[in-house]
């Protein structure tokens, strides 16, 4: 590792059993997860969830992790552990399906569309324009793309270290960043707005 890990300190710490450590790493890295973790969701609440939970299994989990690996990289793991959990999960489907307003259920009641519908205001209105199609050209990305383009391009991580947070080479992250590169201009080149 090229670079000391600052945050060895407080994860130190909280193995020791100081818990006002876990504050410090929150103070940290909050922001930076919570805006990893949206990007993968698009959901303002869930991502909110999802970014605390995130926080618990790293507390939780703390014994295991390795200084080997920087403790920010080891948390973002975790997040995107918890992303790609959330993304299979049978609510997570049925928050992407859309209803009738006149749909009717299996008794005969009528469906609470208003309730069915996680989407942004900002989408709802006139498609939200030029940012909301980029966010769901984003979004329909294959996840080996998807992944590396979230930490590299919006993120602002090195290669260097999407690739240790990803498991994969620099040249691969370099590979895929491209490729989504070029399938996200491919879709907005289609998109009149």
């Amino acid at each position: 590792m090229t670079q000391e890990d600052q945050d060895l300190t407080f994860v130190t710490a909280l193995k020791t059993g100081q818990d006002q450590a876990l504050n410090a790493l929150m103070d940290r890295h909050r922001k930076g997860v919570f805006n990893f973790v949206f990007r993968h969701i698009s959901n303002e609440a869930d991502a909110l969830e999802l970014t605390a939970e995130a926080f618990v299994r790293a507390y939780l989990n703390i014994g295991r992790f390795r200084p080997s690996a920087k403790f920010v990289t080891w948390l973002y793991q975790i997040a995107l552990n918890l992303c790609r959990d959330h993304v299979k999960s049978r609510a997570y489907q049925y928050t992407l399906q859309t209803v009738s307003a006149d749909a009717t259920t299996q008794e005969g009641e009528e469906q609470d569309w208003l309730s069915v519908s996680d989407r942004d205001p900002v989408e709802q209105t006139e498609g939200g324009g030029e940012l909301s199609a980029l966010e769901k050209a984003i979004s329909e990305l294959p996840e080996d793309l998807k992944n590396p383009l979230i930490l590299a391009a919006l993120e602002g991580y090195s290669q260097a270290e999407v690739a240790e947070l990803l498991g994969i080479s620099r040249k691969a992250v370099e590979m895929k960043v491209y490729l989504a590169r070029k399938l996200l201009l491919e879709k907005m080149s289609k998109i009149e707005f």
